[in-house]
């Protein structure tokens, strides 16, 4: 599943952190990270985009192309690490490119690395800090080897049985990706 996503996505606006954060205090956590960036993205005149998400000390450009066109749940996604926060030469290169600049938003997420998947709460702000809508994702792990794609979506779907009790389920998996959510 080298440069394959599998990942779901749901609103979380009316649902708790704290809510979340019980639930995934009851798994074996093999990693946590608490992160903050902004999501800049780009678009060219075929609708596609870039996204290019930086901080202070890491960027990364990411382009995506979903394989369904009503699908966001598996695209393919190639991400190109780059040195901190370089918008200017990233905006002037992907400009050249045929890429222009769309909208962007601010995000903090807290990541969870259980079992096979990534367990993401995050909240998204626009670029004045003023928040905007919260999610929850549920990602299998794209560093790890998977047998199959089916593998993958069997752990997805074992982790939204663990979070059903908050309103995560497959009748909830959002259909939109970010882009399609904010995009201007």
């Amino acid at each position: 599943m080298h440069f394959k996503e599998i990942e779901t996505k749901y609103d979380a606006n009316n649902i708790k952190m704290s809510d979340f954060l019980t639930i995934i205090e009851t798994l074996p956590i093999r990693k946590k990270l608490m992160v903050s960036s902004y999501d800049e993205y780009f678009t060219d005149k075929g609708g596609n985009f870039v996204r290019y998400r930086h901080h202070t000390d890491r960027g990364e450009l990411t382009i995506k192309r979903k394989l369904a066109a009503n699908s966001n749940t598996e695209r393919v996604e190639v991400n190109l690490p780059t040195d901190g926060d370089n918008v200017k030469t990233v905006s002037a290169f992907l400009e050249l490119l045929g890429y222009n600049p769309n909208f962007g938003i601010y995000k903090t997420c807290n990541i969870f690395w259980t079992g096979k998947v990534d367990l993401v709460y995050y909240v998204v702000y626009d670029m004045e800090l003023k928040e905007q809508r919260r999610f929850i994702e549920i990602e299998a792990d794209e560093d790890l080897e998977w047998e199959s794609e089916e593998e993958a979506w069997e752990e997805i779907v074992k982790y939204e049985k663990m979070l059903e009790p908050i309103g995560i389920t497959p009748q909830h998996r959002l259909r939109k990706s970010l882009f399609e959510i904010f995009q201007k």
